[in-house]
């Protein structure tokens, strides 16, 4: 099946799901949950799409009686603190969701630019006069750019919705608020909200929407170049034979963390065809394909040298990246064939002050297994009153469903071994228990577990603080050592349980009558003294690294613990086995990262580093250094945000300058050198196998010097130009000084 019929399978699911869910009676789409029948304004706005992209028998006026239905949620009203903005669903009273805003107008701008000339007069104008309170609405919430999917979708409706009605005022925000975020993203890396099943999916096709409609050519390219280093981010963590975007996740529902086909793996199915993106997952009956219509139907520029990464990839492979530079949060992706392993260094957070996020997924482990679907997971959530996953307390509550995070969290992880260390996070009611919770999806009967020396057969069991547990299962051995932890009442426990599928190791703080604690209730305050300690470590390894569970279990019990905490409220742990170390130190005044150490070496992260270890294969290096080489490739380009992917085996070379700062360019690769004296924002990419060179660049291009021998294609924003190139000289240079 090629991608296009991919597409127009997505099209024909999504678009025979939402017949089946519309609601005649009120013109809106449906949709059941515990708390009765929904109907929702977005899902209505994007099947009025759907209908006019088919444009069948009837489906013209089924659209503009769901457009009118769907723009009756808007808030209207003159007085309305959020007028502009729309209801999620019609059951609900008043505005309750700011982001509805921009939900809504990604279909009504869909609708505007594509086929509102398939919509009577009047009802076009009332859609521009929507998207116009709409735009008056996100103008007014301004959100951080640290909120990347709504600070992304703040971009797509201002350009999109101020080309749509003509107002030149809210296009020339769009492309403020672009180049805000791409300077703001530029100071770290990655973007903040980084590595999400969910939110990178709604990046890449809002900023791709951008690309394909706006007229302005420079808003376009540099929404391009962006969704090109949103597509480089998903291809470090991501992990072709497990099908599964690899940990950590800045935010996760609970199908990004199971196994179940969601937003990110529909987008990527689309383009790589493997069938494991879209298999069910037991651990979460529903999956959460959100999205078949603006997936099939969004234009996106995946480039061709990033597929070739995302199809596959040599391991062992890392992925280091920074995602919040100034909040010192930064993220490590381990892979092997056999598992991923990847951990936070704190938590995410958004906004200044930054609210920190409870759908933060701080450490994740997947591992092959044979069992459906095909992965086994681990997770970790700090938790209160023993709460795990139920049902949603209202319409809006994805809490329940979806477990969230209530703690705080720092790590630090080399390789295949992780410290994560968590303490509470500010609560004000009475609770009866504190516990950081280690669980592990995907264990069976036949699934080896063991305590210390011990074979666990019965559940629950007692595990004492320091002793391993080892868990055996698929094509992976895990060890986690829960650590001493603080104790808020009097026999705080940590006890090894199962649930079906689902082992849990529980590390109890507090478990005992409801009580509110004086000493935590705002973490701050006469009683305060630090946070609580809970951690545990975490190693674990591909089966065919040693001979058997029992070899993996003698490496973990000669394995070196050392935990202690000083005076100045700085906790370190220490863990050291049989090939390598990790030192984690932190604050437990503020949770806040002090220090890490690997194999002794002070570990400062980088704007981004991903690939093979090795060195073999794809590997991407983004900083702000004059120079970068990976293998034969040399980049000087000053001190620009620059990244630099090579692949040697392929011969394909990528530099991008993703800022506006202008520097000399150097870029040399085994077999071309390309040279700018002056080089803005932009790309240059060469084929060795083929010869072409392509610049794509905003504004003035100072003359390009190329050498290479032999022949040699310039393609320039769009253009050949290799008729243009004025050589070789004496020194085999062509110079191109046409731009």
């Amino acid at each position: 099946m090629t991608e296009a019929e991919r597409r127009g399978r997505l099209f024909d699911e999504g678009i025979a799901l939402l017949d089946a869910a519309w609601d005649d009676d009120v013109a809106l789409i449906r949709q059941d949950s515990e708390h009765g029948a929904l109907h929702s304004s977005r899902g209505t706005f994007t099947y009025a799409w759907a209908l006019l992209r088919r444009d069948g028998a009837g489906d013209r006026e089924r659209a503009e009686r769901a457009v009118r239905a769907g723009l009756a949620l808007q808030e209207t009203r003159e007085d309305d603190a959020h007028r502009g903005n729309f209801r999620w669903y019609a059951e609900q009273e008043t505005v309750i969701d700011l982001n509805a805003v921009e939900f809504c107008l990604d279909g009504l701008n869909a609708i505007a630019h594509e086929c509102g000339d398939r919509l009577s007069p009047e009802l076009r104008e009332d859609v521009l006069r929507a998207i116009g309170l709409g735009l008056e609405e996100i103008d007014r919430l301004d959100v951080h750019p640290s909120y990347t999917n709504i600070a992304l979708s703040d971009v797509s409706s201002s350009v999109l919705g101020g080309e749509a009605t003509g107002d030149e005022t809210y296009v020339e925000r769009g492309r403020r608020r672009l180049d805000d975020w791409l300077a703001y993203t530029c100071e770290s890396g990655a973007p903040q909200e980084f590595n999400s099943p969910t939110y990178l999916a709604v990046d890449l096709l809002r900023l791709a929407a951008v690309a394909s409609r706006t007229s302005d050519a420079e808003i376009a390219l540099k929404a391009r170049v962006a969704e090109e280093r949103l597509w480089l981010h998903v291809a470090a963590h991501y992990h072709p034979g497990l099908a599964r975007l690899a940990g950590p996740h800045a935010r996760s529902y609970r199908d990004g963390w199971t196994g179940a086909p969601g937003y990110l793996s529909l987008i990527l199915w689309r383009l790589l065809g493997d069938e494991a993106l879209r298999r069910p997952s037991p651990y979460f009956a529903r999956g959460r394909e959100e999205g078949h219509i603006g997936v099939a139907a969004e234009e996106l520029h995946c480039p061709g040298y990033i597929l070739d990464w995302l199809r596959e990839r040599a391991y062992p492979s890392e992925a280091h990246e920074t995602s919040d530079a100034t909040g010192g949060v930064d993220l490590t992706t381990y892979m092997t064939e056999a598992y991923t392993l990847g951990t936070a260094s704190q938590v995410y957070a958004a906004g200044d002050p930054p609210e920190p996020s409870q759908q933060f997924n701080s450490t994740l482990l997947q591992f092959r297994r044979d069992g459906a679907p095909g992965t086994g997971t681990l997770f970790a959530r700090y938790i209160v009153d023993d709460r795990g996953a139920g049902p949603a307390v209202d319409a809006g509550d994805h809490a329940g469903e979806d477990h969230w995070d209530v703690g705080r969290f720092v790590g630090a992880q080399s390789g295949s071994r992780a410290i994560l260390a968590y303490g509470l996070g500010a609560r004000l009611r009475p609770v009866r228990s504190y516990k950081l919770s280690v669980r592990v999806l995907g264990v069976a009967d036949e699934t080896e577990v063991w305590v210390g020396d011990a074979q666990v057969r019965e559940f629950p069991a007692r595990v004492e603080a320091g002793e391993p547990v080892v868990i055996a299962e698929g094509d992976a051995y895990i060890a986690v050592i829960a650590l001493e932890p603080t104790d808020m009442g009097h026999g705080a426990s940590i006890e090894l349980g199962r649930d079906g599928p689902m082992l849990m190791l529980d590390i109890y703080n507090y478990r005992g009558p409801a009580k509110t604690f004086w000493e935590y209730r705002s973490l701050a305050g006469p009683f305060y003294h630090g946070n609580v300690r809970n951690a545990f470590v975490l190693e674990v390894a591909s089966k065919g690294d040693f001979a058997d569970a029992a070899a993996f279990r003698r490496h973990i019990a000669a394995a070196r613990i050392a935990d202690s905490a000083g005076e100045d409220y700085v906790r370190e742990i220490a863990y050291a086995s049989d090939g390598g170390s990790v030192t984690l130190r932190y604050s437990l005044w503020d949770m806040s990262l002090v220090e890490r150490r690997y194999d002794g070496a002070v570990y400062t992260p980088p704007m981004a580093r991903a690939g093979a270890t090795d060195g073999g294969g794809p590997q991407l290096v983004q900083s702000r250094e004059s120079l970068i080489e990976i293998g034969e490739a040399r980049l000087m380009a000053g001190g620009t945000p620059k990244w630099l992917f090579a692949d040697a085996d392929r011969g394909r070379y990528v530099f991008a300058n993703p800022a506006d700062e202008v520097a000399p360019l150097w870029l040399e690769t085994p077999g071309t050198i390309v040279e700018c004296d002056a080089f803005g924002f932009g790309r240059v990419e060469v084929d060795e196998g083929s010869g072409v060179v392509t610049v794509e660049a905003v504004g003035l291009i100072a003359p390009l010097r190329l050498r290479r021998e032999g022949d040699v294609r310039l393609v320039v924003n769009g253009v050949d130009v290799s008729e243009a190139l004025v050589g070789p000289d004496g020194a085999g240079v062509r110079e191109f000084s046409g731009v």
